[in-house]
């Protein structure tokens, strides 16, 4: 009888139940110039909810609910982490890579992308990430597969040690012989996220791989040119990132198998606004395969030779032509950190993307959301947005106006978790 009461009271509007509490949040990042990762211009006033490792909200500054920590953004700029979609972490101690990616994460580098090494090791840097051991950009990574021929190379000799090099499952000799079910399945096995394929492959053997891993569902990844196969192979095989701009050159250049001269391609004969180029970044576009430049390393890093002169213009026309295409750009850099600079590689290849034409909030874009639509991961990383983890970088200028105030850097969020703040004049 009270129930029945109770619900008659209910249902007329004289007793109403009691309210229910807003959850509190983590953290509220207030007032800041908001810049998603889309390519969106930056909009002010705006402040980030964080509940967890997730942003729960963008709301206008003023409308946020309580939080444990209130994070002043009045004058800053907050972008998505950055993510370098292309890094190798193998072949250093533990200590020296662990400093490294303690380093590159306070750059505002939030996720990286380890593009074949020893995965054993890698594996355990990603977890170690994960759980809080280390202070580290999340870590994905990738299981290797080329021809016989690359065996010999010394770093897959190194990264595959206990085994006879070609038959680690994350390091893998691929002929016409090769058993792909099982190969593809031990290559997921070790926890890979990707599979890249490198050199000495054949347009029939990746088109073979490509099926296989179609069919397993782990995504491809691979060096734009793998020798003899083209890049047109690749991305008819369903490749969705093809790594070094300047390897492009070899749709047109003359067939070869000769894979350690891959920097070195026929850059005066083919031309960037050409037809062979136009009708290949038309094709990554339809397919969405997107285009890991690399720039810096061949332009000033250790990739530089005697034909830097011819190529750079030449890799810097096609990255523009790419982008204006509209084919994703994913930025990453081929080395993490490089000797003794103090900030990660990342900001160099930004510039880089800058001088070869991108405008900032292009170069922006190609290492947020682009880079996350490269990987696969754009569900969860690469734009600021409700549901998406929360790694933000506040900075103290607006990088869209000038790329090189990425390094302006005063905090860095992942996952929910200050990593780094620096001194900011006036309290903030």
């Amino acid at each position: 009888m009270r129930v029945a009461l109770t619900l008659s009271l209910l249902a007329l509007g004289a007793v109403q139940p009691p309210p229910v509490a807003a959850p509190r949040a983590a953290m509220v990042i207030r007032g800041v110039s908001l810049i998603d990762g889309t390519g969106t211009p930056a909009r002010p006033g705006i402040s980030i909810v964080v509940r967890e490792s997730r942003i729960a909200a963008i709301v206008a500054a003023g409308a946020e609910p309580p939080a444990d920590l209130v994070v002043n953004g009045e004058g800053l700029f907050a972008i998505p982490g950055l993510i370098d979609a292309h890094v190798h972490l193998s072949g250093m101690p533990w200590a020296q890579r662990t400093e490294q990616l303690a380093r590159v994460v306070r750059g505002g580098v939030t996720t990286v992308f380890d593009m074949a090494g020893d995965v054993r090791d890698t594996s355990h840097l990603s977890r170690a990430a994960l759980t809080g051991e280390i202070d580290s950009p999340a870590i994905e990574y990738a299981s290797l597969m080329a021809g016989p021929a690359f065996f010999t190379d010394p770093r897959v000799i190194a990264s595959s040690r206990g085994y006879r090099p070609g038959e680690a499952p994350w390091n893998r000799e691929v002929t016409a012989d090769t058993d792909l079910v099982r190969a593809i399945a031990e290559a997921k096995g070790a926890g890979a996220h990707a599979i890249k394929l490198y050199a000495a492959l054949d347009a029939a053997t990746v088109a073979r791989v490509g099926t296989e891993a179609a069919r397993q569902n782990i995504r491809l990844v691979a060096h734009a040119t793998t020798f003899p196969a083209k890049p047109s192979d690749l991305i008819a095989a369903g490749v969705k990132l093809l790594a070094h701009t300047p390897y492009l050159v070899w749709e047109g250049s003359a067939p070869s198998d000769d894979f350690p001269k891959r920097a070195r391609g026929d850059f005066a004969g083919v031309p960037p606004d050409g037809e062979v180029m136009t009708r290949l970044l038309q094709s990554m576009k339809d397919r969405g395969v997107a285009l890991n430049p690399t720039l810096w390393i061949f332009a000033e890093g250790p990739a530089k030779d005697d034909l830097a002169p011819v190529r750079t213009p030449w890799m810097n026309a096609v990255t523009r032509r790419a982008q204006a295409m509209g084919v994703i750009l994913s930025a990453g850099t081929d080395s993490m950190i490089q000797g003794g600079d103090a900030w990660p590689m990342l900001h160099r290849e930004l510039e880089a993307e800058v001088a070869a034409g991108l405008t900032p909030m292009e170069a922006l874009v190609s290492a947020t959301s682009g880079a996350a639509r490269g990987l696969g991961i754009d569900g969860s990383r690469g734009t600021l947005a409700a549901g998406q983890a929360a790694d933000i970088v506040l900075t103290d200028a607006d990088p869209a106006a000038d790329i090189r105030n990425t390094r302006r850097i005063r905090v860095v969020i992942k996952d929910g978790r200050l990593v780094h703040q620096a001194q900011i004049a006036g309290g903030r």
